[in-house]
């Protein structure tokens, strides 16, 4: 009796894809079967991603064409077709929008309770500009929670693993009465961590890097309104841990930890240094939703309030001395306002509406160090230690507005014309701070952007089960204020895509295969400053592709699913000066954009084997390979993950009635090394590089129990 988790989950999600003319998705806003979308989408199950241990964004990366995840110092980000993100200050936004429930989500670091008891994740590639709007020039993320239900349903789960690992979950849905109905879900999770800190049993010093204890729950009540409904939500996530285990890589240049007192980084990949870690986030949100029948269309209002608080403190130079101590403190609050009708006129589907957002986050960055004297004063030996302190940031404010429509017009009976548009203004005002070695200079700034977006397409269903498309879209990405750094503002970003493809499902069988070209100019990069980091545009970029999605039943037990992309991605004409070679400045026109590789994709089975008593058990498998790729843009090997193949394995046993489920899973079978994040710190502290490891091997076992 065992089940998948991490890998089974995601074959649970895979399987359901046979059944593709079934699945119901909203990623247009409105109810629509998934090969009846004429997008590049993929759809993941709540339960197989729950099942399987919820992995959260991770699962999306092993799963979805063209998609890459990276998670520096415990930010999220995401990256679609080469399009994202890894400016983690406040001031830049992410290249993929990310949308709770039809909320965006403009904090990075609030996905977490996003991801508990949901129904489904919609990941749409490419630029949505018109319904999902700016920020969402690389795709969108929708994660949708699983609605409060008409009759009583419950459900309890525990999952035990290896490395601590402790994982519990309920749920309680149904009615109240009056035609009210509710929904209450928690999630405890706990992990001792996956790195070994060298340094364990030293007053102040974690045992383990990668750590988590965290709490998350959510509230839902659905309220009759007239013909409608008002549905409301309310959340909240509490953790207090060791989080990440940030590994400082060995390196050949010298370092101030070495310099000073000869001493290096731990050089075993699965171990670190470190004298002490903190990690705490708090989140919390409610929302309110209504949906309501007016003349012959529909409105919906969407009214959200959310807040986030996160402290880190991570050793920056990973080594047995007290050389470098960073902490980052952030705190942001977001509202946000949205109403669309939705109706049909004739042939004509259309949506039309209008968004506004405020969204307000301050950090602090703080430095507590040591630097060789021959750093400041050639005169003094470099063994000589000077302290100092650094400390930088500021708040920026966000307000946002947004009109927009989308239509779709039958033309003839199998062919569509779709047409949407949005006007975007963004208005950033900051306030900014500078303090090191000096008296602390204060600044700030202002500037807006007004911008278009949009999409163009036409669809043609030849008979039932194919469905062609092609579009022309604009996505936008709101330019960007550098806080703390006291430079100019960043221009915004404009992705022109053309993009064609196909949806073709019969018994048993689904194939969707995608094209596009992409040009990207204006592009907002990441630059290593003298101090800090800075956000700088590149000229452009061309981006093309090819993704595929495919799911087969050969026999009536056994379903295989492919998944996988081709991609080139490459800057255009662009300079860029790389600190860690002497302060050169390099032509990298050419050059593979960050977090790109040309191939990747997943192959997987699943096989039900009906057991006596009329139980079953599903036996998983999933293969995940993927190219090499570059953190940076100049291409080095010492900024560079080699191409990898990993294995996961799981099984599920499920009684007769459904109620009981026991699933066991095995994840990264091959123990591989994967960097998820590398980031190069300023020449302040030596340059050094700050990875993330993605999780090793490691095994669980759980129980979930249905009423």
């Amino acid at each position: 009796m065992l089940a998948l988790g991490p890998a089974g989950v995601a074959m649970a999600a895979d399987a359901v894809a046979n059944e593709a003319e079934e699945i119901i998705v909203t990623a247009e806003r409105r109810s629509a079967r998934v090969q009846e979308t004429p997008l590049a989408l993929s759809v993941l199950a709540g339960d197989a991603l729950r099942r399987g241990g919820n992995q959260g964004l991770t699962e999306l990366a092993q799963q979805v064409p063209s998609l890459s995840f990276a998670q520096s110092f415990g930010i999220a980000q995401i990256f679609i077709r080469g399009v994202g993100n890894n400016f983690f200050s406040p001031g830049g936004d992410p290249g993929v929008a990310t949308y709770a429930d039809g909320v965006y989500l403009s904090d990075q670091e609030a996905t977490a309770v996003a991801f508990l008891d949901l129904a489904r994740v919609e990941v749409l590639r490419g630029p949505q500009g018109a319904l999902y709007g700016r920020n969402a020039t690389g795709g969108a993320v929708n994660l949708v929670a699983a609605a409060p239900t008409d009759g009583l349903d419950g459900r309890l789960g525990l999952t035990l693993g290896d490395h601590g690992r402790v994982q519990g979950d309920a749920m309680l849905s149904g009615p109240l009465g009056g035609g009210v109905t509710a929904r209450a879900s928690v999630q405890y999770r706990r992990l001792a961590g996956f790195t070994r800190n060298e340094l364990a049993g030293t007053a102040g010093a974690r045992n383990r890097g990668d750590a988590e204890d965290s709490l998350g729950g959510r509230l839902q009540v659905a309220v009759p309104v007239g013909e409608g409904r008002l549905l409301l939500s309310a959340s909240g996530y509490t953790q207090d841990d060791a989080g990440p285990a940030l590994k400082i890589l060995a390196d050949p240049f010298p370092q101030p930890a070495e310099l000073l007192f000869g001493v290096r980084p731990s050089g075993d990949p699965r171990s670190f240094q470190s004298q002490g870690a903190v990690n705490r986030r708090d989140l919390w949100s409610v929302t309110a939703r209504l949906e309501q029948p007016l003349g012959g269309s529909d409105l919906v209002v969407i009214a959200d309030t959310r807040g986030a608080s996160r402290l880190i403190t991570y050793d920056q130079d990973g080594t047995p001395r007290s050389v470098a101590t960073t902490t980052l403190d952030t705190d942001s609050r977001q509202s946000s306002l949205e109403a669309y009708l939705q109706g049909t006129a004739g042939t004509l589907d259309w949506l039309a509406g209008a968004t506004w957002l405020r969204f307000r986050q301050s950090r602090s960055t703080r430095v507590d160090g040591l630097l060789p004297g021959a750093f400041l004063d050639p005169a003094l030996p470099l063994n000589f230690p000077i302290p100092y302190a650094f400390d930088g940031g500021g708040t920026v404010t966000t307000e946002a507005l947004a009109g927009y429509a989308d239509g779709k017009w039958a033309v003839a009976d199998r062919v569509a014309i779709r047409l949407g548009g949005r006007y975007s203004h963004d208005l950033k005002r900051a306030s900014e701070f500078l303090t090191f070695l000096a008296p602390t200079i204060n600044g700030t700034q202002r500037r807006g952007w007004g911008e278009w977006s949009g999409k163009a397409g036409i669809d043609f269903t030849p008979a039932k089960g194919q469905l062609l498309y092609a579009s022309l879209a604009r996505g936008f990405k709101s330019g960007a204020l550098n806080v703390g750094a006291f430079t100019p503002p960043v221009d915004p970003e404009i992705n022109v895509t053309v993009e064609a493809g196909t949806r073709l499902s019969g018994r048993g069988w689904t194939f969707n295969l995608t094209g596009y070209t992409s040009d990207y100019s204006g592009l907002q990069i990441v630059q290593v400053g003298p101090l800090s980091q800075i956000l700088a545009n590149a000229a452009s970029a061309r981006i093309n592709g090819v993704e595929v999605e495919a799911s087969v039943k050969p026999l009536s037990r056994l379903t295989l699913s492919l998944s996988g992309s081709w991609m080139d991605a490459g800057f255009g004409q662009f300079f860029s000066t790389d600190q860690r070679r002497g302060f050169q400045r390099f032509d990298v026109s050419g050059n593979r954009l960050p977090l790109t590789s040309r191939w990747q994709g997943t192959l997987a089975a699943a096989w039900r084997v009906p057991l006596a008593g009329e139980s079953s058990l599903e036996l998983n498998g999933r293969a995940q390979w993927r190219s090499a790729y570059y953190f940076t843009e100049f291409n080095t090997a010492d900024a560079r993950q080699g191409g990898f193949v990993r294995l996961d394995l799981g099984a599920a046993w499920t009684s007769a009635d459904d109620n009981w489920v026991v699933n066991i899973f095995a994840r990264n079978l091959s123990d591989r090394r994967v960097l998820s994040s590398l980031a190069v710190v300023s020449p302040l502290l030596g340059s050094v590089r700050v990875a993330s490891l993605e999780a090793p091997r490691h095994f669980g076992i759980g129980l979930e129990r249905r009423f």
